[in-house]
């Protein structure tokens, strides 16, 4: 009989199992409220937090499990958690774009755990694949034979290449609203208004002396027609 102690691998590779499967019931859940229509934003914000807070302690139990050798059990164990994390990315990826579009990100930036896979603005579905590809190395260090499923990681690599050009995307869609609010900012200076209203004042002057010319020309014409009679 196996004993394990505190600490063993053995125990950080069951960790990994346990959160893998906790995440899935939390996406299963998160995706049945967003399916009828009653995920509010605080539910979003609050679900963001727990994944990346799962997606932490999965990270951080498989690179404990690096501290010593897994029997073929634990092995076995490890890839099929990383298997599944993949599985989730797939299955759930709008779930996970749901939730990041929902969530409130300040409050999630202010409740999450620093030092993690947290990123302030970096959509959740790549906070995910962030995660598979640390796993993963963790697993190709502790399996000799490990072999990835090349479809299933086509598959990955395309939602990661859809959630990066999206959040190029909404990059240079603030870019631009906030070249637009410099501009209106610059059109409604004041010191510009009373260039402006000086410009005016300084053309309305020009015109009335141009005026003025114009009728002393007139009067002068007519004193010497008349000296002339």
């Amino acid at each position: 009989m196996v004993y394990t102690q505190p600490g063993d691998t053995f125990d950080y590779v069951v960790t990994v199992d346990t959160e893998v499967t906790e995440l899935e019931n939390e996406l299963a859940s998160i995706e049945a409220a967003v399916t009828a229509g009653t995920l509010t934003q605080e539910q979003a914000t609050d679900a963001k937090v727990r994944i990346i807070t799962r997606l932490d302690a999965i990270n951080s139990a498989a690179t404990n499990s690096e501290k010593a050798t897994l029997t073929p059990a634990q092995r076995t164990q490890l890839m099929d958690g990383l298997d599944r994390l993949k599985m989730i990315l797939i299955t759930y990826q709008g779930t996970l774009a749901t939730v990041e579009a929902s969530a409130d990100e300040t409050q999630v930036a202010a409740k999450v755990r620093r030092g993690g896979s947290y990123q302030p603005n970096r959509p959740l579905q790549l906070i995910v694949a962030d995660v598979i590809e640390d796993v993963e190395v963790t697993v190709q260090d502790s399996v000799q034979d490990y072999e990835a499923n090349a479809e299933i990681d086509a598959q990955i690599d395309e939602i990661v290449d859809e959630a990066v050009a999206e959040e190029a995307t909404e990059e240079e869609m603030d870019l631009e609203e906030s070249n637009e609010g410099d501009l209106s900012e610059t059109d409604t200076d004041p010191e510009t208004n009373d260039a402006d209203s000086d410009d005016d004042g300084l053309s309305d002057t020009e015109e009335g002396s141009s005026s003025d010319d114009t009728t002393d020309v007139s009067a002068e014409a007519e004193i010497n027609a008349e000296l002339t009679n």
